[in-house]
């Protein structure tokens, strides 16, 4: 499959590349603590299922599985080079493979309990963006997580665009709240990032925000 979608391990090229070099090892990367945080939220939902959109070489993956180890993992990701290094990382029967975001994801109607992503939706554009939101509530049965750039002023997003925007191109800074609703989700929660969360980045201190949202019964 030819695909893009996007995923961005710390301190690797930018997921976007589908011919980047991922982080061989895991272990570092894993110990980032906006990760813990995910993990952490995961226990708020009642799940057997995970799929992650941008996963890379599979950190995030690997952390449930330790900490979940009877859930069942999914992946996909732009590179071919992150899917063959998280086969290696992750256990097998976990089901990984070249994605695309801004195409149908590989999966049928609420088939996996919770999607997530984890710095991946700040490279699509608007059309895509709002592709990706559509395609992960079609798939989520429970419901979806989602660690990336949040803002809901769009005076501040417009002047991310002109300021952040010329060093970091392809970045993009959506208000989740106003589209999630819209693309028809609910119960919709926001933590911000601090600089513990997300040490050394003033980016993701200003910007930063992990949006989830667990579907009602209606929803699902």
């Amino acid at each position: 499959m030819d695909r893009h979608l996007c995923a961005l391990d710390c301190g690797n090229a930018p997921c976007s590349d589908p011919n980047r070099i991922v982080n061989m090892n895991i272990k570092p990367a894993a110990d980032h603590p906006h990760r813990q945080i995910l993990v952490d939220i995961l226990r708020q939902f009642s799940f057997q299922s995970v799929l992650e959109i941008g996963c890379g070489s599979g950190v995030n993956l690997y952390n449930i599985k330790q900490t979940f180890p009877n859930v069942s993992i999914y992946g996909i990701d732009v590179s071919s080079n992150a899917i063959k290094e998280a086969r290696k990382n992750l256990p097998e029967g976990s089901i990984l493979e070249v994605g695309d975001a801004s195409d149908n994801f590989c999966f049928p109607d609420k088939s996996i309990d919770i999607v997530l992503s984890d710095a991946c939706l700040i490279y699509l554009n608007q059309k895509n963006f709002k592709k990706a939101l559509k395609e992960a509530k079609r798939v989520a049965r429970v419901g979806v997580i989602f660690c990336e750039f949040h803002h809901v002023n769009f005076f501040v997003r417009l002047a991310f665009r002109f300021l952040v925007g010329f060093k970091h191109k392809k970045y993009n800074i959506y208000n989740y709240e106003e589209n999630l609703k819209r693309a028809g989700f609910n119960n919709i929660k926001i933590k911000k990032l601090t600089d513990k969360d997300w040490p050394h980045s003033t980016i993701w201190k200003i910007f930063g925000s992990i949006i989830y949202a667990i579907f009602g019964k209606d929803e699902s």
